[in-house]
């Protein structure tokens, strides 16, 4: 999930389970440990995308990290509040005994952080380092306002000095079942749409189906079969035959050649094996290789993917660069947007579609 929504499910751990023992600073504390994980995407300033791949979800995305981290950063917490007690003139005595508190709320934000990502497409290697194995349930977008709002609401009670602690927990508690229900709806809409989209495509396929941005009914769909990749799109608002694109395979000499390269197979394992590789010559006894990540794109420049790599290999079957990751821009403008609404919410398709790559 993005970061304001990992501080706000932070924060409302910290309000249903410990504030009531440690006070409001457990909304603060909960907030702020829950989005440490994400740190790692520090990877990527040193170097780039490949780095980004390869290690953010990785080392403080596993279920692991908790457990090892929590304690020490739980004991931290909990001298810094004895200290922050004493230089305010106050008795520390009240805080001897919330160490075990400190702790326990370092583990479970910590281990929440992984959790929430997991219903996400983006794959979290939440078994690392004993498996690289990226584990994703395709149930929410990475920014989704409602689950976000529900969080922001329980965290503005909480915050809230008159309010008594039973009722800030109370009210953290009805926030976190309500994203826990929300979360399974989505799972089991993508469940419903990835099942209309066997049907629709009515041939022997492997066929997923992501969350696309803001709301949970309107999908993108891929599917592989051994000959071609399709992309497509259903909402549950607005159910009618899936308009597919159809995209062939290739398994050329020279696409061969780049997926055996090390960044090769670092992006077909970030993107769970879910990639098209096209190739092309280049007009001067070369070809240029080409993958894209089908998982993520939306109708529109990025309707093939987000993201990808290429490079140039020539008649050998040889790159003769360096591999480049590469980035589509989104168009974000008022008749996107407005084309995107109404395809989650119905209208003429013949106006909705945009030019594809």
């Amino acid at each position: 999930m993005d970061s304001v929504t990992h501080l706000l499910f932070g924060a409302v751990i910290g309000q249903a389970g410990f504030r009531a023992k440690l006070g409001r600073k457990a909304l603060i504390a909960g907030a702020v440990i829950n989005f440490l994980p994400d740190l790692d995407v520090i990877a990527g300033w040193t170097d780039g995308h490949f780095a980004e791949w390869e290690h953010h979800r990785g080392l403080t995305h596993s279920l692991f990290f908790g457990p090892l981290a929590g304690p020490l950063i739980g004991w931290a917490l909990w001298r810094h509040d004895r200290w922050s007690r004493r230089r305010q003139g106050g008795a520390t005595e009240s805080a001897d005994d919330t160490l075990g508190s400190w702790i326990r709320l370092a583990i479970l934000a910590l281990m929440a952080h992984p959790l929430i990502d997991l219903f996400t497409s983006y794959g979290t290697q939440l078994l690392w380092p004993l498996s690289a194995t990226r584990f994703a349930i395709d149930s929410m977008p990475i920014i989704e306002p409602v689950y976000s709002l529900a969080l922001l609401i329980a965290v503005i009670v909480g915050s809230r000095a008159a309010v008594r602690p039973r009722l800030a927990q109370d009210v953290a508690v009805a926030a976190l079942l309500f994203v826990g229900i929300y979360v399974g709806a989505g799972w089991a809409i993508n469940e419903h749409i990835a099942q209309v989209a066997r049907a629709d495509l009515d041939r022997p396929a492997e066929v997923s189906a992501y969350p696309l941005l803001f709301q949970p009914y309107y999908r993108r769909v891929v599917a592989f079969t051994p000959e071609s990749a399709y992309v497509g799109y259903y909402s549950v608002l607005d159910p009618r035959p899936i308009d597919w694109l159809g995209l062939p395979i290739e398994a050329t000499p020279a696409v061969a050649a780049v997926r055996g390269t090390r960044e090769g197979a670092l992006f077909d394992w970030f993107a769970m094996g879910k990639v098209l590789w096209r190739s092309a010559p280049d007009g001067s006894g070369g070809t240029t290789v080409e993958a894209t990540d089908l998982r993520y794109g939306m109708e529109g420049p990025t309707n093939l993917g987000n993201w990808g790599l290429r490079t140039r290999v020539d008649s050998a079957h040889k790159p003769t660069g360096p591999i480049q990751a590469f980035t589509v821009p989104r168009e974000v403008t008022g008749d996107a947007i407005r084309r995107y609404w109404a395809a989650i919410i119905g209208g003429d398709r013949k106006q909705l579609r945009t030019v594809r790559n």
